[in-house]
């Protein structure tokens, strides 16, 4: 299970990483399309952080 937990990490990681580039690179563009690029950007940057949360403190119920 940890090894699916650490693959998982490691993907959302650089999702995050890809987020903060992204979020550089709308500095750029016309207001309109800059707010619009970095409230996506912010919208999965939360998601991967609370993904990453979900993930590892998640427990297993035990077993009957």
């Amino acid at each position: 299970m940890n090894v699916v937990r650490t693959v998982i990490s490691v993907f959302m990681l650089v999702l995050l990483a890809v987020c903060l580039a992204g979020w550089v690179w709308a500095r750029g563009l016309p207001s309109p399309k800059m707010e619009g690029a970095r409230l996506v950007l912010a919208l999965c940057g939360v998601m991967s952080v609370g993904t990453l949360g979900m993930i590892w403190t998640f427990k297993r119920p035990p077993s009957s």
